[in-house]
């Protein structure tokens, strides 16, 4: 039976099913034989996921200096945030070690108030980042070459401005792909070779404004494709029709282009959606999952099981209110962002690589029995980042358990007033956009971002990338959408003029919440498919103008 609750954030109703229980029931540690249960949620599942979600920076870079070394650097930390940060070496090294900053528990004072300052005194790392050859501007991002400012991003080379791409070659400005070369604008898709202007597309190529398309080729603006080849506006050519078209439309020209995407926006709302985009899952509702079974509100996630109130998570089990990671797989976990790298039993935490009963704690790698530490480095029975025998700290890890429950700590997520990202500077504004007040309502910090100034001469673009030289990248473009300045890399106008795509007229950072606007939110609502009449929970919104069909029904009409 659920428990109706009000959130004592937002105040909207919400629940707490059986199965939260359970797991939390499951997921409660255990000292000296005794279970210390974890109370259930008192805020809401949207209000948990912005509460975590401020502590992730991805494209968010800033350069500031090393507070060991002394060296200019770049960091997801910008240089006003209250903290002590090292670059990724210096981070990594012997020249430092954490316990040195380890502390009492003060039993007079409330947890979040010593971590507070623990987490302003212990170093941090500048980025998320290893094995990188020749992309220093990139976050949460390992064994990458030749990139430039990407996130969520694994063995990658020559890709610029992506976030949440993987083992791709020569992409630019694209998200959550996989295994895809030569793309451009590319968005929820895997396997595709030289795709453009595209959304949730698998194993196409040579094509541009597909929709929702499979094993296609040489197709242009068109919907629900499979197996396909030249097929324009989802009408059958032959190869010499379907050429002639392609070469009319003169896409190596920002209007043509331009005029392209409206139109197909229009043409594309004339097709069925299916419900949920993902495949072979058993008893999951949510969206963008694949493989995975009993899971509810899942978003961007695949292989796990047993899991509720996650997103972009992965190969993982039992886990609840998870933001990020789970590889190569991740169990018993609550109430995390990025955990991970066969994590198990961690409540309360940001950034657990390899961890086991670690709890309440900021970026911990190899340690296990922890509470209340940060930047700690295969380490075992600390509380505060003092260290402990097992005796102790399983004497002591109690006491604090019982005073936390006292304060109305134990149980809850890191206040956002800990965080040392500003909230508008960190992943929470991109799925939670809110105003200065209304952050710092929350106790979030803000960023004053200083008035626009544009560049005194504005640039103005050829039409066509055949008419733009590469003195171009010597220039400061203005952007189209907030007249922010921002510039064309040379490897970027490369792969422009190699690829026939003419010049963006807006900036990086526009771009970026461009493509997220084309995603559907991690949200979910009740709705009937528009052709039997089922009942689905979908994330497409009623209002929204989709023709949106259960699974059966989409079927049907696709294949």
């Amino acid at each position: 039976m659920a428990t109706q609750l009000q959130c004592k954030q937002c105040s909207k109703d919400f629940e707490v099913a059986d199965w939260d229980r359970n797991l939390l029931n499951d997921l409660a540690p255990e000292f000296n034989g005794e279970k210390f249960e974890i109370p259930g949620p008192t805020i809401c599942p949207q209000c948990r996921y912005q509460r975590r979600l401020i502590w992730r920076a991805e494209l968010h870079l800033f350069k500031r200096k090393s507070d060991l070394s002394g060296n200019t650097m770049v960091s997801l930390y910008p240089p006003e945030a209250d903290c002590v940060v090292y670059n990724t070496d210096e981070w990594w090294s012997d020249k430092w070690d954490a316990t040195k900053y380890g502390r009492d528990f003060d039993f007079s004072r409330p947890f979040f108030e010593q971590f507070e300052e623990l987490i302003k005194e212990v170093p941090l790392m500048a980025l998320s980042a290893k094995a990188n050859v020749n992309s220093d501007y990139v976050n949460s991002a390992s064994w990458n070459k030749n990139c430039y400012l990407i996130s969520a991003a694994n063995h990658n080379e020559d890709c610029y401005y992506d976030i949440f791409i993987n083992h791709s070659k020569t992409t630019v400005d694209s998200s959550f792909v996989h295994s895809c070369e030569k793309c451009y604008e590319l968005i929820d898709s895997k396997g595709c070779y030289n795709v453009k202007y595209s959304y949730n597309c698998h194993d196409c190529s040579d094509s541009y404004f597909l929709y929702n398309c499979k094993g296609s080729r040489n197709c242009f603006g068109s919907v629900n494709l499979v197996n396909k080849q030249y097929v324009y506006m989802n009408k059958q050519l032959t190869k010499e029709e379907y050429e002639k078209k392609m070469e009319s439309l003169e896409l190596h020209k920002y209007s043509r282009v331009k005029e392209a995407k409206a139109f197909f926006e229009k043409h594309r709302l004339q097709y069925p959606v299916k419900y949920m985009m993902g495949e072979m899952n058993e008893n999951v509702i949510g969206n963008s999952v694949n493989n995975n079974k009993n899971c509810e509100y899942a978003f961007d996630a695949t292989g796990n099981w047993d899991c509720k109130y996650i997103a972009w998570f992965h190969n993982s089990k039992n886990c609840m209110d998870i933001y990020s990671w789970g590889l190569p797989g991740t169990e018993k976990a609550y109430e995390c962002l990025e955990v991970g790298d066969s994590s198990n039993h961690v409540l309360f935490s940001v950034s657990t690589y390899n961890g086991t009963d670690v709890y309440y704690s900021y970026y911990t790698n190899n340690s296990s029995d922890i509470f209340g530490c940060v930047s700690m480095n295969s380490k075992k029975y600390c509380i505060l980042n003092k260290q402990y025998t097992k005796e102790e700290y399983e004497a002591l890890v109690p006491k604090i358990i019982e005073h936390m429950r006292k304060t109305g700590e134990w149980g809850e997520f890191f206040p956002m007033k800990l965080c040392p990202l500003n909230y508008n500077q960190s992943t929470v504004m991109d799925y939670v956009p809110i105003s200065k007040e209304e952050a710092l309502k929350l106790g979030a910090k803000w960023y004053d971002e200083p008035p626009v100034t544009p560049p005194e001469k504005k640039v103005e673009l050829p039409d066509s990338i055949r008419d733009t030289e590469e003195s171009i990248c010597n220039e400061v473009l203005t952007c189209e959408e907030t007249r922010k300045p921002y510039k064309i890399i040379p490897q970027e106008f490369k792969f422009y003029k190699e690829n026939d795509i003419p010049l963006p007229r807006y900036s990086p950072e526009v771009r970026h919440a461009h493509r997220l606007k084309q995603r559907n939110p991690r949200e979910l609502w009740d709705r009937n498919c528009a052709k039997c009449n089922a009942e689905i929970k979908t994330s497409y919104a009623p209002d929204r103008p989709e023709i949106v069909y259960c699974e059966p029904c989409y079927l049907a009409e696709v294949y």
